[in-house]
């Protein structure tokens, strides 16, 4: 019964916390030796009710958690922006923003500008288009069928541009497009800019937040520049995603990675 109440504790100690926890303080937490915690932590990872994060360590509520919980369960956003975004940001010269999945609706939630001019559709705040922006298809593709098609009928399918997907089944086959190379692009879809996004996991798998990098056409020299921009985009997600406790590693296959020329990043 110990060992139970003990389990117990430490998923009630980590259920609050959005930022993940050290295994010195959880064992301080729930007063116990930090030898106990260790080897309660190494069970509770193994059977997914922990997730760790490689990068700083800290313990997530695992994804066994959220599939006993359901899959309504509410997750915390971003609490702050992460240095990964102002990291891209500098790497690639060009805006970079998270947009995260609030109700039903994908809010633009953090956001750093290029130092140069860009026509940019998106703002803090701003609340994207669910058909026609890449950074909230990378998050759609990964809901249910169920919320994808109630998001979809709650929102006009506003045709910005000639591009622009202007069907629900046209953005269906989109999203699985998505999920089958893990990021998205969008050509134009709402204005004259090259957007690439990749999806950001939680400690449980769950897709609730993407990254993107925007750059105007005109700044954009040829395809193999916008093939490097996706490629840091995915590192930059997978980045994120390690430090918010994802385990997984990057999804997509080695196959569907766009290929790029190395040393051809675009700099300010």
């Amino acid at each position: 019964m110990q060992v139970a109440r003990r389990a117990l504790a430490a998923l009630r100690a980590l259920s609050t916390a959005e930022d993940g926890i050290t295994l010195t303080d959880l064992a301080d937490q729930i007063d116990i030796p930090f030898s106990t915690m260790h080897r309660l932590a190494t069970v509770l990872e193994e059977y997914g009710w922990l997730s760790r994060s490689p990068t700083n360590r800290r313990f997530f509520l695992g994804p066994a958690a959220s599939q006993l919980a359901g899959e309504e369960r509410p997750e915390p956003p971003l609490t702050r922006p992460h240095d990964a975004v102002q990291e891209l940001q500098k790497r690639t010269g060009e805006s970079v923003f998270v947009t995260e999945l609030i109700g039903e609706h994908v809010l633009c939630t953090a956001l750093a500008e290029a130092s140069r001019p860009t026509p940019l559709f998106a703002q803090l705040g701003q609340s994207m288009p669910l058909h026609a922006a890449s950074s909230a298809r990378v998050i759609l593709a990964y809901q249910s069928d169920e919320v994808v098609l109630r998001m979809l009928a709650g929102q006009p399918l506003v045709a910005f541009t000639r591009a622009t997907p202007r069907t629900v089944d046209g953005v269906l086959k989109r999203l699985r497009l998505i999920r089958l190379r893990g990021y998205d692009t969008s050509d134009a879809h709402i204005d004259d800019v090259f957007v690439a996004a990749a999806p950001v996991r939680l400690s449980t798998g769950r897709v609730r937040a993407g990254l993107a990098v925007a750059v105007p056409f005109a700044r954009l020299p040829s395809d193999s520049h916008s093939h490097v921009l996706t490629e840091a985009v995915l590192e930059a997600a997978a980045a994120m995603s390690s430090d918010l406790g994802y385990g997984g590693g990057r999804e997509e296959s080695r196959s569907t990675r766009p290929s790029a020329r190395p040393g051809s990043l675009l700099t300010p």
